[in-house]
């Protein structure tokens, strides 16, 4: 009956398995499962792929297998990607990794969640306290120096710039076109210099080498112009701050607001720094040893400094805003062309800004604030129904599986396209069920055209019931996404169905039959539904076909039977040994 493969969670293939039910032993797949809100009660079944990878119990074992963990992909991944939306899409991806490309990095892997936090923290450092030396850079100053607590500061932080860029070389990226993710290295590392290779190798450029040998003049100038590519990695921050935005399901209009706030404080902190530093030291030369405390070891930044980055905010603010010099006016030609750059810059990082904030306040161009608002309005619709908490949760959960945050009108889109179009479409979107389910494959290509449009859609939360016991049964199902359960008629849970399986056939063959399996929803689930009227219509020109899925429904009846009765005598017995 149902035959082990790598999508399916399955423990028994015949009579003589039966036992296999009660002697395997559990694993940790089920306490997935409870996390998804379904309590497995199936034995025999195991995801255990870091202790495949990674056997034993030693110290060093355990580490690896952290590190397994770490660099597959997460199962919170199914939340906030379009490709792996099921535990089982999910675990055949994660023994694709393994078996093919072990030390890739997998783009939606915990560690990357977790590397793409601490490089934000990283790139602020490096935003804030880069921007702030140049207040204090007196680079043409022989005796000039950073306190040593200070080139502790730069000496670690800026080498995770440089680890930055070797963790790239091992991540993988998710490719749009294919839609599938990329862990070959050559593809890796043709995609990263594509994108982001050349600014991220400019602003990880060790600048911290006056820490282990004096630099003249002309050394400590070129050292500050390096310093100048630290701020490309306004690109990286960006590109992090969306991957945590996804990870932790912040809504479009909350990462905006954040973005806006962030992006304007980080605007006028290093433009305040950096046109303090070229008006003082590069337009003309001032020394300011008011500001540094001498000694053997340097200068070393003081109390006053900071009145001076106060003082600079201030009057430098006034050159951003385009109503004034600042606290000097103008002496030469350079510093004049200086402030219009920085006026118009100012200008333009202003309308930007504007244009943020209007997309924010009105969504007329974006899908996610439009989703945003149609949440809004469920949540008040719910309000006002006064529906419980539980059933508010899965309501919410059921909008955002079906419409991925992205807030769109099927049926209007639908309605404005060609018949030719709509059936291409239909063709695309079923590509992977088609791919996955055996039952469509070397089907002819009218008929599984005519199958495929007579499909309906439907999604089904943790613990839906999808068919019970002992009903009349009209339909066939087939699996998109997700996990179900199958129960025979006395409740035992026999196996897990996953991606690309199918139940319910015995339907479309025999009128007027009851279930005899009952199914349950073990994760969030795409089914496509077929009913009896439209199968008997399409199939009726193929009769060797026909012959195949009643074989296929008659192996299910009679194993599924037999389940049933092992469970019924077993029971009995348990009954009896009590008494």
């Amino acid at each position: 009956m149902f035959k082990r493969n790598s999508r399916r969670h399955i423990v028994v293939s015949g009579p003589k398995n039966l036992h296999k039910i009660h002697s395997a032993t559990k694993s940790g797949i089920k306490k997935t499962f409870l996390n998804y809100g379904h309590d497995c009660t199936l034995e025999g079944i195991s995801d255990d792929y870091d202790i495949e990878y990674a056997p034993g119990d030693s110290l060093l074992a355990r580490f690896r297998r952290w590190l397994v963990r770490m660099r597959v992909v997460s199962e919170t991944s199914k939340l906030y990607t379009h490709h792996l939306r099921s535990f089982g899409a999910i675990s055949a991806e994660r023994r694709r990794q393994l078996k093919f490309y072990p030390y890739a990095i997998h783009p939606f892997s915990l560690g990357r969640i977790v590397w793409a936090g601490i490089m934000m923290v990283v790139i602020l450092y490096q935003f804030v306290i880069t921007s702030f030396l140049y207040i204090l850079f007196d680079f043409r100053d022989p005796n000039f120096s950073f306190d040593p607590i200070l080139n502790i500061f730069r000496l670690f932080f800026d080498s995770f710039l440089i680890l930055n860029v070797l963790m790239n070389f091992f991540t993988g990226f998710y490719d749009e076109p294919m839609q599938k993710v990329m862990l070959d290295f050559p593809s890796i590392f043709k995609h990263y210099l594509r994108t982001n290779l050349i600014p991220d190798v400019l602003s990880s450029f060790p600048t911290y080498v006056d820490i282990f040998y004096k630099m003249n003049t002309k050394q400590m100038a070129i050292i500050l112009w390096i310093t100048i590519f630290r701020f490309l990695l306004i690109r990286t921050f960006t590109a992090y701050s969306k991957i945590l935005a996804n990870y932790f399901q912040i809504n479009h209009f909350n990462y905006m607001t954040a973005m806006v706030i962030v992006y304007t404080i980080l605007f006028w902190h290093v433009m305040c720094c950096v046109i303090e530093f070229i008006r003082s030291n590069i337009v003309y030369y001032n020394r300011f040893e008011a500001f540094y405390d001498t000694s053997e070891t340097g200068y070393h930044l003081n109390d006053v400094a900071w009145i001076k980055y106060i003082n600079s905010l201030h009057h430098k603010s006034l050159l951003l805003y385009n109503s004034g010099y600042g606290k000097t006016i103008p002496k030469t030609e350079l510093e004049i062309i200086l402030i219009y750059f920085v006026w118009y810059g100012s200008s333009l990082f202003c309308i930007y800004i504007l244009a943020m904030i209007m997309e924010i306040n009105t969504g007329k161009t974006s899908s996610a604030l439009k989703y945003d608002a149609m949440e809004r309005q469920l949540k008040e619709y719910m309000r006002h129904k006064q529906l419980p908490t539980q059933m508010r949760a899965r309501i919410l959960t059921y909008y955002e599986f079906k419409f991925q945050k992205k807030y769109f009108r099927e049926n209007e889109i639908l309605s404005t396209i060609s018949e030719q179009l709509r059936q291409e479409m239909n063709m695309h979107a079923c590509k992977k069920l088609v791919e996955n389910v055996t039952f469509f494959r070397n089907l002819p290509l009218n008929l599984l055209v005519r199958i495929i449009s007579c499909l309906k859609i439907e999604v089904f939360l943790v613990n839906d019931v999808i068919i019970r016991a002992n009903t009349p049964g009209v339909s066939m199902y087939f699996i998109s996404t997700g996990t179900v359960a199958i129960y025979t008629k006395s409740g035992k849970e026999v196996c897990h169905l996953e991606d690309g399986a199918h139940f319910g056939e015995i339907a479309l063959l025999i009128k007027n039959t009851f279930r005899i399996a009952s199914v349950v929803a073990v994760e969030v689930s795409e089914i496509y539904r077929l009913d009896q009227k439209d199968f008997v219509k399409a199939i009726n020109p193929y009769p060797d076909l026909l012959a195949n899925i009643q074989h296929i429904a008659e192996e299910r009846m009679e194993v599924t039977s037999m389940l049933d009765e092992y469970n019924k005598r077993e029971i009995t017995s348990q009954r009896r040994d009590i008494l």
